[in-house]
């Protein structure tokens, strides 16, 4: 195996090690978005989320700390989808690069 064909391989097992990594993780985050309802006077936090071709919507509270932390969660996902997406690109380039190299 000559030096091009070692890199490329272990940059197939980290791309590998990071998806999972991030799969992983992504069965801990909440799914949706974070709507706001403004009833009387009052804003209320919803997570709003898809079941099936079902709209649901989940009460989370008023403005504070739950909220923010599940904003955050929220976009922990986001970010982690995006990172997953670049991840399954790389690795399809370098699934090319080892057919060249073979």
């Amino acid at each position: 195996m000559n030096l091009l064909e070692n890199a490329v391989v272990q940059e197939q097992r980290r791309i590998e090690y990071m998806i999972k990594k991030y799969e992983t993780e992504l069965t801990t985050l909440p799914k949706g978005a974070l709507i706001a309802k403004m009833i009387k006077g009052n804003q209320y936090y919803y997570l709003q989320y898809r079941s099936g071709k079902k709209t649901i919507s989940k009460y989370v509270g008023r403005a504070g700390d739950k909220v923010e932390k599940l904003q955050q969660q929220i976009e922990r996902r986001r970010h982690i989808q995006v990172m997953l997406k670049a991840l399954s690109e790389e690795y399809a380039i370098t699934q090319k690069m080892m057919e060249v190299c073979v």
